[in-house]
């Protein structure tokens, strides 16, 4: 019977696999703390998009009715979904509408504002 050297062995020892799964837990731990910052920017830009469609829809409305139908130089105040919008049509001068909305919402930093404006021709009576 013939003893090996006890360089010949094969395998890992103790240590080895302790160092392994250190670098391999640290890896794991980066990956679910950039899952968790990616989660809360997908949540702030979904806030940003819904002002965003919040002003559009408002400047589809004004563009929908006839001049005659708006109010103008009124300064408007509307909330929903929490988000809270001011807005004025003004006349824009050569038979237009200039459509000033104010975007204000909450996140986690605090209250976002965005202001929109557009310029849109007047419907002629009908």
């Amino acid at each position: 019977m013939t003893m090996r050297a006890s360089g010949n062995r094969r395998g890992v020892t103790l240590v080895e696999l302790i160092v392994a799964m250190t670098i391999l837990s640290m890896g794991l731990l980066a990956i679910v703390g950039t899952s968790s910052a990616i989660a809360r920017s997908l949540g702030e830009a979904r806030s940003d998009n819904l002002a965003a469609i919040v002003a559009q829809s408002r400047f589809e409305e004004v563009a929908g009715s006839l001049c005659s139908g708006i109010a103008l130089n009124t300064t408007r105040t509307v909330t929903s979904r929490g988000v809270t919008e001011k807005y004025i049509v003004q006349n824009g001068g050569n038979n237009t509408l200039l459509v000033t909305d104010s975007i204000s919402w909450k996140t986690r930093r605090g209250t976002r504002k965005q202001a929109f404006q557009i310029l849109l021709p007047c419907r002629p009576n009908a």
